[in-house]
């Protein structure tokens, strides 16, 4: 029987999301992030859809002030064992960013243009950047990034 590693990939397991500690995992969450943790219904409702019909209660929502505090999100997750859902600015016609997660808010504060460099045609930025800001920021530079979705 071959050894597993603790780098090899771990399988896909399905859990009963009514047993997961969110109360240890909200804690865990509230001393480790700066930014926004937000457990309550109201929060919860309000992320559980997107563009689309899809409608999914997501586990809790962590608005991060930076891109550390992403990483302590997901830290904490996975030593809880938690699903972990990314979310841009909720405008999947598809149902990409509903999940019975904790949900990663990015587009309150971690929305910045970082760096354009026009001469190599392009951008750094952060994920909750809305692409209106950014294509503003490269219109000096005669560049823009498309196609244009519907919410421009």
């Amino acid at each position: 029987m071959p050894v597993r590693r603790d780098d090899q990939a771990r399988p896909a397991r399905r859990r009963d999301r009514t047993t997961l500690p969110l109360d240890a995992v909200g804690a865990a969450l509230a001393e480790r992030v700066a930014g926004e943790v937000r457990f309550d219904a109201g929060s919860r409702a309000a992320y559980s859809t997107d563009a689309s019909n899809y409608r999914v209660l997501p586990l809790g929502v962590v608005v991060p002030r930076t891109p550390e505090d992403a990483v302590r999100t997901i830290e904490v997750c996975r030593a809880h064992d938690m699903p972990v859902l990314s979310r841009g600015g909720g405008t999947s016609l598809a149902g990409q960013c509903c999940n019975a997660a904790i949900v990663l808010d990015w587009s309150k504060y971690c929305d910045r243009v970082v760096s354009i460099d026009p001469a190599a045609r392009t951008a750094v930025v952060e994920p909750g950047i809305a692409l209106d800001r950014l294509n503003a920021a490269l219109r000096p530079h005669g560049l823009m990034v498309g196609p244009k979705p519907a919410t421009m």
